[in-house]
């Protein structure tokens, strides 16, 4: 912005950031992230799932050496159910995660309390750049009073 800033141009200012601090408050909120762990067989099986803003992965499966004495059929549908509860387990935390900052009031600041100061401020902000622009008027009235003696 070149030159000196007008009333109209303080008060545009004020109004993009009551924007951003009402598009902030509207913006999705990151998704929660949690990790789940979930065991067959005394250990037998281990998997580990993650939930996080790429969507549910796995992202360990230890098979201890004894598993490989089970049957194929047998051994693939313990690790389908310990995957399958890893997962489950990891959207459950993250549910449970989300509730609980809910309840806690960790949603962050109050955006709408915020958005109410900043409409205050351009509402003061108004009324003062315009009691500096009457002493403006006043002072520059009294100059050609002196200038036309």
């Amino acid at each position: 912005m070149s030159g000196p800033l007008g009333a109209a141009d303080f008060d545009r200012l004020i109004e993009a950031a009551r924007r951003a601090v009402d598009a902030a408050g509207t913006a999705p909120r990151a998704p929660a992230t949690a990790e789940y762990e979930a065991e067959e067989r005394g250990g037998l099986i281990r998997a580990t799932a993650v939930l996080s803003a790429d969507g549910v992965r796995l992202r360990s499966l230890d098979l201890n050496p004894r598993a490989g004495r089970l049957e194929s059929a047998e051994l693939a549908g313990l690790i389908v159910r310990t995957v399958n509860e890893a997962i489950e387990g990891a959207v459950n935390e993250a549910i449970e995660g989300a509730a609980g900052e809910a309840r806690a009031g960790s949603a962050g600041p109050d955006l709408a309390a915020l958005s109410a100061q900043l409409g205050e401020l351009q509402d003061f902000s108004a009324d003062r750049f315009g009691l500096f622009a009457d002493t403006i008027t006043d002072l520059l009235r009294q100059l050609e009073r002196r200038i036309d003696r």
